[in-house]
């Protein structure tokens, strides 16, 4: 059998997201199909909407923003129409999830945000969340815009340490 470009798009979409195995935002989805060359930005953006209205792709709002995953009925479609999909692009896909799978799981598992609270003084919100729920909360104060988006960008890479370290210091 035969599928159409559009068809082998949202295939490729579908097994990407069940190959990595966890939540994506839109932005990673892209990210991945621009960088390995698979899709563009409009293709991508173009199955998207149409895997989530055909309801084989979830869409989910968190905490940390939107995020889709493979549906059960999306799964089963996969199932079936897997072998369509060239085995060079299925292996591309699986070896590209091994390798970046913790880095993506980590991105959506971070949130950091920031409100101004008065002249010049900002809160800045840091959490490590698991399964969208926060197991980790820093709270601070800054007096820039600038320090507050500094901390926030900062964040994406110290917060593992952060948290392994607060949770070992207290549970000594």
């Amino acid at each position: 059998m035969r599928i159409e470009p559009i068809a082998q798009n949202k295939l490729l979409i579908l097994y990407l997201l069940n190959s990595i195995n966890i939540q994506l935002s839109e932005l990673q989805i892209l990210r991945v199909v621009t960088e390995k060359n698979w899709l563009n930005y409009f293709d991508m953006k173009e199955c998207m909407f149409e895997l989530v209205e055909s309801r084989l792709v979830d869409q989910r709002e968190t905490l940390g923003g939107t995020f889709f995953v493979i549906s059960e009925l999306g799964q089963n479609t996969l199932g079936y129409l897997k072998k369509e999909l060239r085995s060079s692009i299925r292996k591309s896909i699986d070896e590209y999830c091994e390798k970046n799978r913790a880095d993506l799981r980590l991105e959506t598992e971070l949130f950091a945000d920031y409100i101004k609270i008065d002249e010049n003084e900002y809160k800045v919100m840091l959490k490590v969340l698991e399964n969208q729920i926060p197991v980790f909360e820093l709270t601070l104060v800054t007096y820039s815009q600038s320090s507050a988006q500094e901390f926030i960008e900062k964040w994406k890479s110290v917060a593992p340490t952060i948290y392994k370290s607060t949770f070992f210091t207290l549970s000594e």
